[in-house]
């Protein structure tokens, strides 16, 4: 059998490792489009190709590990550079090998517990992928039946994407609150503290909260 190759990809993890940053910052530059959008997105994680990631040090603002881009690299098994993302080979996670079977989720997962499912090609920021016909040649060394349906959708670019993060916004606005009361100043000599205790009740009673901060 001819030896796995498995193409340079980066999540954030490794972003932030070959620039000696904190992952967080990975996710910024992303966010500021310092970081372009990724050129593979895998079971709702993003992923970048080495030549995308290296170019972030082009304009001479942020400098990557020589060390560390080597250290990388040795953690590819297979591992080669691909300049484009239309030359990836295709690529599954846990989310979509379930399509490749009918299964749900919950099922595969329960396969790699219990090591019933071939061991992941690359571990990419903490997620396990493997390219397909590493899924497929496993399946049928198990004779596991697969669904072609399932294949064609991962073969034509089909993946599990990001999940937008936050609140879903709510479709029915939220009613606009009622103005707050003028504000009124009481002074000695002028307002007696029942004056004070009225206006407050009413405050109070409209569901209004009260600050009471004394002048001189």
């Amino acid at each position: 059998m001819a030896k796995k190759r498995f193409p340079y990809l980066l999540g954030h993890g490794e972003i932030a490792f070959l620039y000696g940053v904190e992952r967080q910052t990975s996710q910024l530059w992303k966010t500021r489009s310092v970081l372009g959008e990724p050129d593979a997105v895998i079971s709702g994680n993003p992923y970048w190709l080495l030549p995308t990631v290296l170019g972030l040090a082009e304009d001479g603002t942020r400098e990557y590990s020589p060390q560390r881009l080597k250290d990388y690299k040795a953690s590819i098994v297979g591992g080669y550079e691909v300049a484009d993302a239309s030359e990836l080979p295709d690529i599954v996670g846990l989310k979509e090998i379930p399509w490749v079977f009918g299964k749900k989720y919950m099922d595969v997962y329960q396969w790699r517990v219990r090591k019933s499912l071939v061991p992941e090609d690359a571990v990419i920021s903490g997620s396990p992928l493997w390219l397909l016909d590493t899924v497929r040649e496993d399946a049928e060394q198990r004779g596991r039946v697969t669904v072609q349906e399932g294949i064609d959708r991962i073969r034509a670019g089909e993946r599990e994407q990001i999940k937008p993060r936050g609140r879903k916004p709510s479709i029915d606005p939220k009613p606009t609150p009622p103005p707050l009361p003028d504000a009124r100043t009481f002074r000695p000599g002028e307002h007696s503290a029942e004056d004070v205790a009225a206006f407050a009740a009413d405050l109070l009673e409209d569901g209004f909260s009260l600050t009471v901060r004394p002048k001189r």
